[in-house]
Formats: C-alpha cells, structure tokens, sequence
C-alpha cells in the first residue's frame, strides 16, 4: 500500500502552512524549482528531500545543505522519522503530523431519485355523440388544451434533437509545464589541496543550480592568486550534468585514505549534485581512484575552457619570459605603425596577450608598468587615426567619388583587421555597396 504523510509548519515564514509526502517523496528548499519551495532566507536552494524506504518509513535526507538538517534537535544526514517528530531546517520548524496508507475515499452516495409525479386524471372529450351524457362531461376539459399540450411535446422532441445533432465543441488544449531535464539541477563542490612543510596549494570549483562557474585558486609558492566567475550556458552546463552522470563517480565510496607522511599532504573533495541525487567523496594522501581522477580532470579542464585560466599551469617564470616576448613584438609594431595600417591593432593584441600571461603573477615584473602605459596609448591612437580614415571615406561617399570611397575604406579595413569588430564590419558593408557602384553597366 502506497503511504503518505502529512507535516506541518510551527514556526518559520511560513508558519501555519501544511504539506503533504506523496508515495514519491518530495523536496523542499528555497527555490522554486523544488517540490515545495519555502521562504527562508537560511535554506539553500535545495535543502533536504522527504520521501519513504523500501520498509513504507518517511525519511528526511540532507542536500548537502548550508545549514544543515536537526531532527529532534540532532544533525541528521538521513534519519527515518514518525509521528510526533520535529525537523529544523533554518528558521523554518516541521512536524510530522501522522504516516499512513493513504486510504481512499468513501464511495459518492448516490442520490435517490425524484419522486414520481401524481397521474394525471383522464380526460373525456365530448364529440356530440353521446346526449346523454352531455350534462355529466359538462365540466371536462375541452379539445383546444389538449392540442396545445400535444404540439409542446413536439416542439420540445425536435429542440432536443437539434441538440443531439450539434458537434461537441473542441476540447481545450491543456498547458502543461514541460519538466525539466532530470539531469538538473547540477551542484558541483570541488577543492583540491596539495600542501607540503613550505608550500600550499589550493584549487576551489563550484557550479551554482543558477549555472554561475566560480574558481579560486591560491598558490603561495608562487604568490599567485585567482578569482574568477562566470555563468555558463544551459547547454553546456546539461552537456556536462549527462557527462558526470555516466562517470561512475556515484558507485564510489564516500572516503579513501592513505598514509600521512610528515611533510605532504594531497586531498581532494568532491561533491555532485544532479537532480535529486547527491554524492560526497574524498580522497586523503593516496593514489586516485580510476573514476574519481577523470571526473576531477573533466571539472579541472570545463573550468580552464570556460574561465580562460589556462595560464595557471605554467610556472611564474615561463608566464613572465612569455609575457616579455609578447610585450617586445608590440612594442615593436608600436614603433613601426607608419609602416602598415594595421600594426597599431596588432600591437595592442600582443599588449593584452602579455597581460593575460601575467593575471596570475604577483608582484609584477618590472616591464608591467611601461605594458600598461602603451596598450592605453595605442587604443588612443587607434581610435584617432579611425575617426580621421572614416571621415575620409564618408566624405569621398557624400561626394559620390566612388573609386576614392572605395579605396579609404580598404584603408579602415586594415586599421580595423578584426572581422568581429562593428567598425570593420561596417567598413565592409559600405564598401560592397561602392564595389556595385563601380562595376561597368551590363555587368553582374
């Protein structure tokens, strides 16, 4: 038999309200996306889910929640409950009111039909043949009522014909929310620590259900630092939940130790979150096992693509020697920007080339300042020598010199190389025009 419960809310900010546990379960937090959604500020989004075992027990599981879950006042990850038991999630206290089985309705009574109209009299109709009798049927109802009643009958069978006979209007079409895909939402909780008596490294990734990307990076060898975030679209995020999913990491054990050696320390944490099931594993001072180590590579490498951190695997001396490579060639395109239109743009691409190399380092080489100075003075320059060339093309295009247009607005082409940027792109859809123009008559 298919058990329920019924709780109710003491205290909380939706004290007085009451819910109901399917034979399914349900799960509860702040967010809408659950079964219940609660106003509690201290909920996570996904705080705990109540549901029954094998055995027909209603049970309360933890999310892996903030806060945690207290039954009866102890923390609880999963604990069996019964009538009369407490559940403190936040502010918001439950009570597990009664555990049944749910027994169904009791069948509708069936109403007694109407009593049975009185039978009318019969009614004698004088024809004229009877004289005798004339004086006794003097007061009997004459032909014209009955008539009238005969031809009501009528008209009453051919209205409910006509009714019979009408097409049924169309059902309405139901809205339905489509449900999401059981794939999310996705948590993800990682932290890897790698420590030794003169050094600590530390790498910390988490993906929100709102799909915001979030990794901190703390390398005190090399006093380097990382804090970077961002969201990330829904399909890469579904991608990645069916990946994680299939991994196996789910059938791991909640723990692997090694032996602590004096001087080093490796770990790694790991919890998933996906739809409705939940999985913690760590793993101290001991080789990786197989399917731990490649969900923890895909998570390391999903990061690096979609923060842009790639940086962070090389040492503080190849970023810099990369960053002073980078700096030099724009330099040196700088200085020669009379030579060829497009060598202040491809300057300041080198410039930020060598700024992305040194995001991680910490304190910065020397060059850094004179790096800044000149990326700030070649924008300014690139803007100036644009708005002079399009002034140039726009004035030979009013005046209808169609051979000068096209040729400054080749020029604004070069200045602009980047196909992506709206001034090339504008440049470019001008110029298709004044190439038309200048095609001989007759001519495709």
């Amino acid at each position: 038999m298919s058990r329920t419960a019924q709780i109710s809310i003491l205290a909380g900010p939706d004290k007085g309200r009451s819910l109901n546990v399917p034979p399914a379960g349900i799960r509860l937090g702040r967010s809408s996306e659950n079964d219940f959604a609660l106003a509690d500020p201290l909920l996570s989004r996904h705080h705990c889910r109540l549901d029954f075992t094998a055995a027909d027990e209603l049970q309360v599981t933890d999310l892996d929640s903030a806060n945690g879950t207290l039954v009866n006042g102890t923390a609880v990850s999963r604990q069996t409950l019964k009538p009369g038991d407490q559940i403190l999630i936040g502010d918001t206290l439950l009570a597990v009111d009664a555990v049944d089985g749910g027994a169904p309705l009791p069948p509708a009574a069936v109403p007694a039909p109407p009593p049975a109209a009185e039978t009318a009299p019969p009614v004698f109709v004088d024809l004229g043949f009877n004289a005798a009798g004339r004086q006794a049927s003097a007061h009997a109802p004459t032909l014209r009522p009955l008539l009238w009643a005969v031809g009501a009958a009528a008209l009453l069978l051919l209205g409910a014909a006509l009714i019979m006979r009408m097409p049924e209007p169309a059902p309405r079409a139901s809205v339905q929310a489509v449900p999401a895909p059981r794939h999310l939402p996705l948590e993800i909780h990682y932290e890897k620590v790698e420590a030794t008596s003169n050094s600590i490294f530390r790498y910390e990734m988490t993906l929100s259900p709102a799909m915001r990307l979030a990794i901190v990076i703390d390398d005190l060898s090399e006093n380097r630092h990382v804090r970077e975030e961002a969201v990330v679209a829904t399909n890469l995020v579904l991608g990645l939940a069916r990946e994680l999913d299939q991994s196996g990491f789910f059938s791991l054990a909640d723990a692997y130790e090694g032996v602590a050696r004096p001087e080093l320390h490796n770990s790694w944490e790991l919890t998933l979150l996906i739809g409705d099931r939940v999985k913690r594993c760590r793993v101290v001072n001991r080789v990786e096992p197989a399917a731990f180590q490649a969900v923890r590579e895909r998570l390391e490498t999903f990061g690096k693509n979609e923060l842009g951190i790639w940086a962070i695997q090389f040492s503080r001396e190849k970023l810099i020697a990369l960053a002073d490579d980078a700096f030099t060639r724009g330099r040196n395109m700088f200085d020669e920007r009379g030579i060829a239109y497009g060598n202040t743009a491809e300057a300041i691409r080198r410039f930020q080339e060598a700024l992305f190399y040194l995001q991680t380092i910490d304190p910065k080489p020397d060059f850094h300042g004179e790096l800044v100075s000149l990326l700030a003075q070649a924008g300014e320059e690139l803007v100036r020598r644009y708005e002079e060339q399009r002034f140039l093309a726009d004035r030979a295009l009013n005046l209808k010199e169609w051979a000068t247009a096209a040729r400054e607005l080749r020029i604004l082409r070069e200045l602009i190389p980047d196909r992506s940027d709206p001034r090339n792109l504008e440049a470019e859809r001008k110029l298709l025009d004044v190439e038309n123009r200048l095609k001989p008559k007759g001519k495709p």
